[in-house]
């Protein structure tokens, strides 16, 4: 083994240019640019992430059972209990007063109509409630008007209501003479408008209030006081508002 080489140096001194101590050139240029892979880091669900999963999911099992349990009362509403709409009618009409006074144009009437309300469900009671309004009018004047009694209905029930309309109101010029036409002719055309609100009990329970509205048009022969006025001819139209 031979001891006579020099050892490495410990430092080397560069020059101005880039030379080493012994005049040799080194190549000091840096390395090129290296480019920044991205790194990915792995964590862990967060425990916040899995209670919002975990509420959703709650959330999207009671919305579908409150889903299923309305279409199920539904069909056990329309299905089982089978609702009918309760039809109307007017029987009769009397008049206690028929005044015009040509002096003011003001017509004084005073009317008693016998309606007829016909429950046809089996399993279903109407409530009739307050706030009712029954009106009489002329080619769209106002004769008079009254209210409904509040009552309760039984099921398969009918019921005759005795309804006393009054009311003083002013009327145009040609009323007179349009009246007076209708009743030489015998056909003297009423329209009788019904608007009640009225609840429907199942058992003991009364179900959400709606509103029944009946127009009543109708055909009589007279208008005169103290006489018996008949009906010659009535059309019904019934509307509902849930």
């Amino acid at each position: 083994m031979t001891y006579n080489q020099q050892p490495p140096p410990r430092y080397v001194m560069l020059s101005e240019y880039g030379g080493g101590s012994g005049g040799e050139s080194l190549n000091l240029r840096p390395p090129p640019h290296r480019r920044n892979l991205p790194r990915y880091y792995s964590h862990g669900r967060s425990k916040g992430g899995a209670c919002c999963c975990g509420c959703l999911c709650w959330c999207c099992c009671f919305l579908l059972l409150f889903i299923l349990a309305v279409v199920g009362t539904a069909a056990y509403f329309f299905f089982i209990m089978k609702p009918k709409i309760p039809s109307y009618s007017v029987s009769a009409l009397s008049i206690s007063s028929f005044e015009f006074r040509a002096s003011d144009f003001t017509l004084h009437a005073k009317l008693t109509a016998h309606i007829r309300a016909e429950n046809p469900n089996d399993m279903i009671g109407i409530s009739y409630g307050s706030g009712s309004h029954v009106v009489v009018s002329y080619k769209n004047s106002t004769l008079c008007s009254g209210h409904l009694p509040s009552f309760y209905q039984g099921h398969r029930n009918t019921t005759v209501m005795q309804v006393v309309m009054e009311g003083r109101h002013t009327v145009d010029s040609g009323f007179q003479d349009a009246l007076k036409e209708n009743r030489e002719a015998g056909q003297v055309p009423l329209d009788v408008y019904v608007r009640v609100p009225v609840s429907l009990r199942l058992d003991e329970v009364d179900l959400r209030e709606i509103t029944v509205n009946v127009h009543c048009a109708l055909v009589v022969d007279s208008l005169s006081p103290n006489t018996k006025v008949n009906i010659k001819s009535a059309q019904y139209k019934v509307n509902v508002e849930f």
